[in-house]
């Protein structure tokens, strides 16, 4: 019940519209916030210090979550997606969590809550990149279209990129600068792995449900029945 539910058209298009609910949010944030918040060397995490951000940084974030909890329950359209769809749900838990416990200040440092934010962010990111690996390379078995296992590809080698330039600005921010410009590959990165959600919601909709035929031998049984 609760499959054929998952992979039903309204839980697709609430996928897709999570989606883009999520970048609608942090756009909107970008614009409206640009005096506050430094775009270049302050993380995303930041938004949600001042308003509107108080309430569009974990509204974004819970409607990413929710799309890649429906991904999770209906499917990427692979024939082993088993891990995958785990992983999916797990990140799901993950920015659940960053959304839920708010980044700290200058003025009280990395709080519990802030450590929790830090963290769970960091895994959803991580999972979510190891999630479109995964997807990419059982793409072109699937028989996906080229966009779709172009688009993963795209958004799995940048995802890594940028991960792993995020990961050196933060824990080593004078490497090259990076604690200066650290806000930029997070904000590539989170772009990335958006596209690659949206690309997964619309690749899912190959999963389709097969409803089992009727039996042969029911046919001539019914003919005979009726001669």
């Amino acid at each position: 019940m609760m499959r054929t539910l998952f992979r039903s058209r309204p839980a697709e298009v609430t996928a897709m519209a999570a989606v883009a609910a999520s970048q609608a949010g942090f756009a909107v944030m970008h614009l409206t916030q640009y005096e506050a918040v430094d775009a270049v060397a302050v993380p995303v995490s930041a938004y949600a210090l001042t308003w509107p951000g108080i309430v569009l940084f974990p509204a974004s974030v819970l409607s990413l979550a929710l799309a890649c909890a429906i991904l999770a329950g209906r499917g990427i359209g692979l024939a082993r997606e088993g891990l995958a769809r785990f992983l999916l749900g797990a990140t799901a838990v993950m920015l659940v969590a960053a959304a839920v416990f708010r980044t700290g200040t200058p003025e009280t440092g990395l709080t519990p809550g802030a450590q929790i934010h830090r963290y769970s962010a960091g895994a959803a990111f991580v999972l979510l990149t190891v999630v479109a690996g995964l997807c990419a390379a059982r793409m072109k078995e699937a028989k996906a279209p080229d966009w779709v296992r172009r688009g993963t590809w795209g958004a799995t080698w940048l995802a890594a990129l940028m991960f792993v330039t995020t990961a050196l600005n933060t824990f080593l921010p004078d490497l090259a600068g990076g604690g200066d410009w650290r806000g930029i590959p997070q904000r590539v990165l989170l772009v990335a792995l958006s596209a690659l959600v949206w690309i997964l919601v619309a690749n899912s909709s190959r999963a389709t449900i097969r409803v089992p035929a009727a039996a042969p031998e029911v046919v001539p049984a019914l003919a005979g029945a009726r001669s």
